[in-house]
């Protein structure tokens, strides 16, 4: 017992001991913080020399460019193994890059000394700088170098020109209108009475309206408070007029015509119309529409009829419009291939009118008339003819903001 006793004591106290001696060694391998140890970070230089794109050089943007525009520099000078970063700073004539039109990382994610941009990328920026298409601009530029916050910014500045890619700068909103106005026109010139071209889809507009042989006619809008002109090249290519011009356009024939143009695509169509009629296809029968103005076709006092069939001894009443466009007789119906019959509570929307695709089944996706308003009299042979006449109206306008057509009981209404 006396001997575990002891045995023990001497097992303490040879831990003691090495601890001790642990401790004194630890704090003789660990002297502390010694700056020799540590690189040190230097600020970086500013770049003092532009190498490429740098003295005025013009380039003209293409989206059909394959060779990117570069922006070079000589590197800031290297102190050991210290990384510097670098960004572009680029600026307009007249700005002093405090607020830099953009500010770009250079290549690699600001590792390289160049910039390269694609002609997108370019006539973006231009965008930015508020270029317009199709002229020139200059863009200056900087760049700084960095190293974490650190930074140092080149006092020289390089530039360089770009001539904007073709489009059209001002596209008018949903809620911002297109006309058609100037002499050859309807309004004759009158601003205040320009007609409206529908809205068809984003940048894409229509009208359909009589025009002037070789008299001069404009689209116009007012964008963002900005009034804006819309001309035609002598390429055909849509284009928006800029300050100080007065391009406008003409046709060679007087007529009537759908106009569609496409600003995003910068396209312009023109369709002349000719005859335009309702088409009983029972019976065949035919009432030759007048052209009313700004888009409208009409005839007042009309008297309809139907034809009774083997399967409608009451009459058939499905009738479409028809309109000769380039020669080509076109139908208008029903957006339903088989709409049943309209009464004076229906909703307007029946009568949206819709072109339909040649060779369309003629009895297809037809109107039928309104039993409440016609009031038809007694048979005549085969035919029913209405007691009370109407005015017809087709609106290829914008009036409704959509084409479509009404029928209204006439002011008279006599046998």
């Amino acid at each position: 017992m006396r001997n575990n006793m002891i045995t023990k004591k001497l097992i303490k106290f040879a831990l003691l001991f090495f601890l001790i001696g642990l401790t004194a060694c630890d704090n003789k391998l660990n002297p502390g913080f010694d700056p020799d140890d540590y690189e040190p970070i230097v600020p970086p230089e500013p770049v003092r020399t532009m190498d490429a794109m740098a003295s005025g050089e013009r380039v003209v943007l293409s989206g059909a460019s394959l060779t990117d525009i570069a922006l070079k520099w000589t590197p800031t000078e290297k102190h050991g193994n210290t990384v510097y970063r670098y960004e572009v700073l680029i600026d307009t004539i007249g700005g002093d890059f405090t607020k830099p039109v953009e500010t770009i990382f250079s290549d690699n994610n600001g590792l390289e000394s160049q910039l390269t941009l694609t002609h997108y990328q370019a006539n973006t920026i231009g965008k930015l700088a508020k270029f317009r298409c199709n002229t020139n601009g200059t863009l200056r530029w900087k760049v700084r170098a960095y190293c974490g916050l650190d930074q140092a910014l080149s006092s020289l500045e390089g530039y360089f020109v770009i001539f904007m890619m073709d489009g059209i700068d001002d596209m008018p909103s949903e809620n911002e209108p297109v006309y058609i106005t100037g002499v050859g026109t309807e309004d004759d010139g009158d601003e205040a009475e320009a007609q409206q071209m529908l809205r068809q889809n984003e940048g894409i507009y229509q009208t359909f309206t009589q025009l002037k042989a070789d008299q001069p006619f404009i689209f116009m809008s007012t964008v963002e408070g900005r009034k804006c002109y819309y001309y035609v090249d002598d390429n055909g290519v849509l284009r928006e007029r800029n300050d100080g011009e007065d391009y406008t356009v003409t046709v060679p024939q007087s007529g009537i015509y759908r106009i569609t143009i496409n600003m995003g695509e910068q396209t312009i169509s023109y369709d002349e119309i000719g005859a335009v009629y309702l088409y009983n296809h029972s019976g065949g029968y035919r009432q030759d529409f007048n052209y009313l103005g700004y888009g409208k076709w009409g005839v007042k006092n009309y008297t309809a009829r139907k034809q009774t069939e083997s399967w409608a001894g009451s009459g058939e009443t499905r009738h479409s419009f028809k309109m000769e466009i380039n020669g080509t007789t076109y139908r208008w119906g029903h957006k339903e291939k088989d709409k049943g019959q309209p009464n004076l509570t229906t909703d307007n929307s029946y009568y949206n009118l819709y072109q339909l695709a040649l060779g369309t089944d003629p009895w297809d996706y037809s109107f039928r008339f309104c039993d409440e308003l016609l009031q038809w009299g007694e048979k005549q042979e085969n035919v029913y003819y209405a007691t009370v006449k109407t005015d017809v109206t087709l609106y290829f306008n914008a009036e409704f903001g959509t084409y479509t057509h009404r029928w209204v009981a006439s002011e008279t209404n006599e046998d």
